[in-house]
């Protein structure tokens, strides 16, 4: 998998969690849809335009490398999420 993928579904985890968490389950149809849609959006633009700097574009990652920031990335929001209920 491409690094820049990665890091695309890493922030997408992390905002669409906090989305949820707080807007997500208040608003009803189309709101909600336009706010995932947004979300999306924004954060293509960012990985498309800010990434190149920094990373190089056809890095690849190993399987295990992307499983294991997958589920740091969930981690992290969840832990997130608990200390902002707290």
């Amino acid at each position: 998998m491409k690094l820049y993928t990665l890091i695309e579904y890493c922030l997408l985890l992390i905002l669409a969690g906090l989305y949820f968490a707080f807007l997500g389950f208040q608003s009803k149809g189309a709101t909600f849809i336009i706010g995932v849609i947004f979300l999306y959006v924004m954060i293509n633009i960012f990985s498309k335009r800010l990434l190149p700097r920094y990373i190089p574009e056809n890095k690849q990652v190993s399987v295990l490398s992307c499983v294991l920031l997958i589920i740091g990335t969930v981690f992290l929001t969840m832990l997130i999420l608990t200390l902002l209920a707290i």
